[in-house]
């Protein structure tokens, strides 16, 4: 326990005091959703992969590709939020429509593909500031 903060000072194991981060901000305003992790197996020895460290933690096997593969719909997901955020909502329909594809429980991907179907040409995607797109 830290000896500068007295007993009644702790919160509840679990409960943070601080503000949430902007990485734990959903774009379209509220919570990130929990997205659990990916378990990679290696294909040699099937020993379960540290993601920070790319290789296998027993034979040493380059696994980046294979993370890479795993991890394709969520990167296409925060592809597509910088798309929106850029305004080319086209690109970023189709990049969700991939990430869905590839990963159908990844809810965020899921809930901001309907919000930009939802939105459609009625006006702007939810996160997007008006006069971020060009006038024509």
């Amino acid at each position: 326990m830290n000896p500068d903060v007295t007993p009644s000072e702790v919160p509840p194991s679990g409960v943070s005091l601080s503000a949430p981060s902007p990485a734990d901000v959903h774009p379209i305003g509220g919570p990130a959703a929990e997205v659990p992790p990916i378990e990679v197996l290696c294909p040699q020895c099937a020993v379960p992969a540290d993601p920070q460290g790319l290789r296998c933690p027993s034979c040493r096997e380059d696994l980046g590709v294979l993370f890479r593969l795993r991890y394709a719909a969520r990167i296409d997901y925060n592809r597509a939020l910088a798309a929106l955020a850029a305004g080319d909502r086209a690109f970023a329909l189709g990049l969700l429509h991939r990430a869905v594809a590839a990963e159908p429980g990844l809810e965020p991907a899921r809930d901001l593909l309907e919000s930009v179907r939802a939105a459609g040409s009625a006006g702007p995607v939810p996160g997007e500031r008006e006069g971020d797109t060009p006038s024509e």
